[in-house]
């Protein structure tokens, strides 16, 4: 594996994206905003104990941005749930915890076509691994699913690690050598993979010092080369972080006092989707130790033009 990172020769040709920070929306964990039927909704992870009590079943919920409204709840033993859409269909991925870690090697695929009623598969299983966040994206070759794993050592890294599978059809899937995994040399989490304009971008949680954790941006067209994005990292955390959105629901008196004066140190897990022209991102803001909530942010066009964005 080759990774293209700035040197001294470097030039900026672009200028930094321009993110606009817009507020709180919800005491959940990772989430993927999607639009339906003309209507904007989120997955949301749904973890009472935000990750501390693994006895506390966890599910996943589809919410309507607008209204609030919880259209579905789903996919309970599972964790770090993903989304993907393909015409009038919408597929959550779910990693199967093997109690009482949050974690698994076997991922549940959930289809609906109503947000209301989901039926369930495996998708794929890679027994001894310990798989957490996914994300999977449609290329000019197939669908490519992207896997975070903290085990076995030999294969991961840095903890954590992405790793890929490919597949025709989204049944039969066969895993990319897993010297390919990336990148092997500084902490990834909360993956976020798309094929767009003829590469695959990758987005992934790195960690800095002090408890400190943001996002880069990386792209490839052929999983043996990386680029790195030049304007990394992509959001840090700040006092916009505290503003409520008036998309914001289910937050508690006491939940609310948190956001105003509790320890942020993070902006994670990002995920984003199209939306009235312009990018809809929702992100993780927290410490990484037990306190977190969704906040929204957004961008002044596409998808596809923010991520190429990165790299001008």
């Amino acid at each position: 594996m080759k990774e293209i990172n700035y040197n001294k020769s470097t030039l900026m040709h672009g200028t930094f994206p321009e993110i606009r920070k817009m507020g709180a929306v919800s005491p959940n964990g990772e989430t993927s905003p999607f639009v339906f039927n003309d209507r904007l909704y989120r997955l949301e992870l749904f973890d009472p104990s935000h990750g501390t009590d693994s006895s506390i079943p966890t599910l996943a919920l589809i919410r309507d941005r607008e209204t609030g409204e919880i259209l579905s709840r789903f996919g309970q033993g599972c964790y770090y749930y993903s989304l993907y859409q393909e015409d009038d269909t919408v597929y959550v991925i779910g990693t199967k915890s093997n109690y009482p870690k949050l974690c698994g090697d076997t991922l549940i695929l959930y289809e609906s076509r109503d947000l209301y009623h989901w039926s369930e598969r495996e998708l794929v299983s890679n027994p001894g691994w310990q798989l957490f966040n996914t994300s999977m994206t449609k290329g000019p070759d197939g669908y490519v699913l992207l896997v975070e794993a903290n085990a076995p050592a030999e294969y991961v890294g840095v903890p954590f690690t992405a790793f890929f599978a490919t597949s025709p059809d989204m049944v039969h899937w066969t895993w990319m050598d897993y010297e390919k995994g990336y990148p092997k040399h500084r902490y990834l989490g909360g993956p976020w993979f798309r094929y767009s304009r003829g590469y695959y971008y990758l987005i992934a949680v790195t960690e800095l010092p002090c408890q400190r954790y943001t996002n880069y941006i990386y792209r490839t067209k052929d999983f043996d080369t990386w680029e790195v994005g030049y304007y990394n990292p992509i959001l840090m955390p700040g006092e916009e972080d505290r503003k409520i959105s008036p998309y914001a629901y289910d937050f508690t008196p006491e939940f609310l006092e948190q956001i105003r004066c509790g320890f942020i140190s993070n902006n994670s897990d990002i995920d984003m989707c199209d939306w009235n022209g312009k990018t809809l991102i929702v992100y993780n803001v927290g410490n990484q130790l037990g306190f977190y909530y969704l906040a929204e942010a957004e961008y002044n066009g596409s998808v596809a033009d923010f991520l190429e964005a990165y790299f001008r």
